[in-house]
């Protein structure tokens, strides 16, 4: 019923692909960005803190002192995700004083700003954050648990002090106690001085929580803080640097924000973060980090932000500095538009699917041997290609990525028809490729195809950089702030679909060959290689994902294998994807704290005690979500149990012909309980898990729907004729 195909390259096939990736792991770069310059002594730094501004609002005429700064030294976009969908100043401010997200509790995701917490008290009795046992309270229950007071107590640690000018800079270098070391206001008589105090400095000049309607006065009041700005640059030491961040968002509306430095260690160029590996991004915690670094002194408790570094250009040009801001502009551009189209693009083209296939059956089912006009198997072809299309569209998304799609338009409307149709020319190309072929003759050729074909685009990108992934539908959101390399949690989903599935299928058709061995062969070395790409640190670098897909494959690899599922094979399992996911983390961890990925650093804070911590975070990170999101909750275990059922039971709610290829293909049967073994665990084991099992749904559902009806197909070609009549029409 299935065709068996020609495998007789398929081992060199194999083993060139194993050659090709440990040659490209070798050559790859570990953290691929530039190293940072140690301190000196008597050198000093200059933060300055202002919030609300993106680098659209700057240009040479409107805003000269900004752009001086982006000509002369180094920028980057900064992402300000905090606790909230937005950043406020004081959760900004506390969050460089933590090193992780902090700020205090809120009435909702995007809270209305207040004022900053201000600081009491004078030289001789020292200072204090007023309210600062609220804020650290709120933070150290966060999902991040952060700590507030980390700055102020390494540098208290360290014996150095670090200058703090204006309550938000006064927030940020507080101890835990809520006690400021060296603090003063913002005053032009005193700044020369203040500046001087310590190696490294901290100024509030202000912040815009809200853009002023007319584009004159809006100007004006980003020139009062740029005012400030130069106030702070005149009465610098000699031979400081200065960094410029703006910590928090303006109109309660998430975006990513400006960030600059400039001085003997930041030429003109771009930033680059070891916690982001994206030249051109950084997160506030790499804030913290180059205050740490640049002070001299070591965090109490490790942080997740790096110390940034610069990647030059060729000179400080007006022409390089306009060339970088359209850069910058650009990652900022793409971020908002994609924020704002997931959702519309996501239910667009799902309802459209499922409405097209649900007419497409229903006209299957009513089909007739004389309707010359849609035939039985027209209409069974036409179902086979709307699904695989569908199937298509994880890949083409990331695909999309390649076309500057983001730059055709800023209404949100135009933006989502443009990128739907710019996917689905991409998904009808990879369907093609799947539907074309020696592998087409086959019920499960194109669902290996497409599964091929997505987990190559996911894989590919991870190897090259994870550069189609960033701001893409299903890849990194840099607005979210959760991470910016590497293999996230619904890339993982499509990613771990493709891969059991493709194993799957590739072992049933060496099964029939009557390859066993290579089918054994082959499902280790494609899913070997497949986790190499997701948890290798220069790749991947993801540490919950192999914890689900270990015993995922292992469990189908118990089916080629024809091995029961019985207790002691489980455990087998068990204990490899253990010794997998705990020998990648030691050998990350045995690299230098700064060249640490996922993996590293969670073996790090198993060692410092807090495994718990960060496992109760992603419970609690679901736990939360389906608090907030309680019909997502119901999708999700709807979708699980439903998918349960039906592969316990095939042929329940009309799924016979689903039984019948499930009985002519027994590993794609085991590969579909595979996937739900990898969704189950996945959603269990990673923050914002719940993502997993609908994103596997969307991949895995299409996929198997076209394999059903070309596996119709075959039976209804293949079936005697009743009537001669009927010869022609079938």
């Amino acid at each position: 019923m299935i065709r068996r195909h020609p495998v007789k390259t398929l081992v060199v096939a194999l083993l060139a692909v194993v050659a090709v990736l440990t040659l490209a792991y070798v050559k790859r770069s570990e953290v691929p960005v530039p190293p940072t310059t140690a301190p000196k002594p008597g050198e000093s730094l200059v933060v300055v803190g202002i919030g609300g501004l993106s680098w659209d609002d700057v240009s040479p005429e409107k805003t000269p002192t900004l752009w001086g700064l982006l000509r002369d030294g180094s920028a980057a976009s900064v992402s300000v995700k905090t606790l909230g969908l937005t950043t406020c100043p004081v959760d900004g401010w506390s969050t460089v004083g933590a090193g992780e997200s902090a700020g205090p509790a809120a009435e909702s995701d995007r809270p209305e700003c207040g004022p900053l917490p201000s600081v009491a008290g004078d030289a001789t009795q020292g200072f204090r954050v007023i309210g600062y046992d609220a804020i650290a309270a709120n933070s150290a229950q966060s999902e991040f648990r952060a700590q507030m007071g980390l700055l102020g107590d390494s540098f208290a640690k360290g014996n150095t002090c670090i200058q703090a000018v204006g309550p938000g800079a006064g927030l940020a270098a507080a101890t835990s106690d809520g006690k400021v070391a060296k603090y003063s206001e913002f005053s032009v008589t005193t700044l020369v001085s203040d500046l001087a105090q310590c190696p490294v400095s901290i100024v509030d000049v202000g912040s815009l929580d809200a853009t002023n309607p007319n584009p004159a006065q809006q100007v004006e009041r980003i020139n009062i803080l740029e005012r400030r700005l130069d106030q702070v640059v005149d009465a610098m030491p000699n031979g400081a640097d200065l960094v410029v961040v703006s910590l928090s968002d303006r109109d309660r509306q998430e975006r990513l924000r400006l960030l600059t430095a400039t001085g003997p260690h930041y030429g003109p160029g771009l930033l680059a973060s070891a916690s982001t590996r994206t030249t051109g991004v950084a997160q506030l915690s790499d804030i913290t980090a180059t205050i740490l670094q640049r002070g001299g002194v070591n965090p109490v408790v490790g942080i997740g932000g790096r110390a940034l570094s610069v990647v030059p250009s060729a000179n400080n040009s007006e022409s390089t500095a306009a060339t970088k801001l359209t850069v910058l502009t650009d990652i900022d551009t793409k971020a908002d538009a994609m924020h704002r189209i997931v959702a519309p693009f996501l239910i667009i083209w799902l309802s459209t699917m499922v409405l097209a296939l649900l007419a497409l059956w229903w006209s299957v089912r009513r089909a007739r041997p004389w309707n010359q006009r849609l035939t039985r198997q027209r209409g069974l072809r036409l179902v086979r290609l709307v699904s695989i299309t569908g199937a298509a569209m994880p890949a083409a998304t990331f695909l999309a990525n390649l076309v500057p799609w983001w730059r055709w338009s800023e209404n949100t409307i135009v933006l989502t028809v443009m990128l739907l149709g710019l996917v689905l020319v991409m998904s009808a190309g990879l369907a093609f490729i799947s539907l074309s072929g020696p592998w087409s003759s086959s019920a499960l050729g194109p669902l290996a195809t497409m599964s091929a074909l997505t987990a190559a685009v996911i894989g590919i990108d991870l190897i090259t950089g994870s550069r189609l992934q960033i701001s893409s539908i299903f890849g990194l959101q840099p607005l979210v702030g959760g991470r910016f390399y590497g293999m996230g949690n619904v890339a993982f989903a499509l990613y771990a679909s493709a891969v059991l599935l493709l194993c799957a299928s590739m072992a049933h058709a060496l099964v029939r060959r009557e390859a066993p061995r290579l089918a054994v062969f082959a499902v280790v070395v494609i899913g070997g290689a497949a986790l190499a790409v997701d948890v290798l640190p220069a790749w991947g670098a993801d540490f919950g994902g192999p914890i689900a897909l270990v015993p995922a494959l292992g469990f189908l690899l118990m089916g080629v294998l024809g091995w029961k599922t019985s207790l002691r094979n489980v455990v087998l399992v068990l204990v490899v994807a253990g010794l997998v996911v705990g020998g990648v983390s030691y050998l990350d961890w045995r690299r230098p704290e700064s060249e640490r990925s996922h993996p590293g650093r969670f073996l790090q804070t198993v060692i410092d005690g807090g495994a718990w911590d960060v496992m109760s975070r992603k419970l609690w990170a679901n736990v939360d979500l389906a608090i907030h999101l309680p019909l997502l909750l119901v999708v999700v275990v709807a979708i699980t149990a439903l998918g349960v059922y039906v592969l316990a039971r095939p042929g329940a709610f009309g799924t016979e012909p689903l039984r019948r290829l499930l009985e002519e293909a027994p590993l794609l049967h085991r590969g579909l309980w595979s996937i739900v073994v990898m969704a189950v665990i996945g959603f269990l084991t990673n923050d914002s898990g719940a993502a997993i099992p609908p994103v596997a749904t969307i991949f895995t559902v299409p996929l198997v729907i076209s394999a059903v009806m070309h596996f119709l197909s075959i039976e209804a070609r293949n079936a005697p004729v009743r009537r001669r009549r009927d010869r022609h029409h079938l």
